[in-house]
């Protein structure tokens, strides 16, 4: 798994949206847009889909070419629950090892 999937199971759990779209709202978890290369989003959907995490069908609503439209599915809404789980459980991993670090540093300056 890499941090994207569960960034675009996150935007698509919004509702149903198109590659695009869901590049620009990547941005909200600190993905810049100008340096991330576009088809990651769309080969990252492709092997989504192809694990059945969200289905694509061709929208309607297009002033230029269709748009495949991304939505994510009920095994798409499980893999996010077990990602935000298992990156809460990282998170609280990683605040304990951070407050053990300054709980040292605070220690070593006391006996100099």
């Amino acid at each position: 798994m890499s941090f994207l999937q569960p960034c675009l199971l996150t935007l698509l759990q919004r509702g149903e949206d198109h590659g695009y779209n869901l590049l620009s709202g990547l941005e909200e978890f600190g993905f810049d847009q100008d340096n991330l290369d576009p088809s990651l989003i769309y080969r990252a959907l492709k092997e989504m889909e192809a694990d059945g995490l969200v289905s694509s069908q061709w929208g309607e609503e297009s002033l230029g070419p269709r748009r495949r439209v991304y939505g994510i599915t009920e095994e798409g809404h499980q893999a996010l629950d077990f990602w935000i789980k298992d990156l809460s459980r990282t998170r609280d991993e990683i605040e304990k090892l951070l407050a053990a670090h300054d709980k040292g540093l605070s220690e070593d300056k006391t006996e100099e």
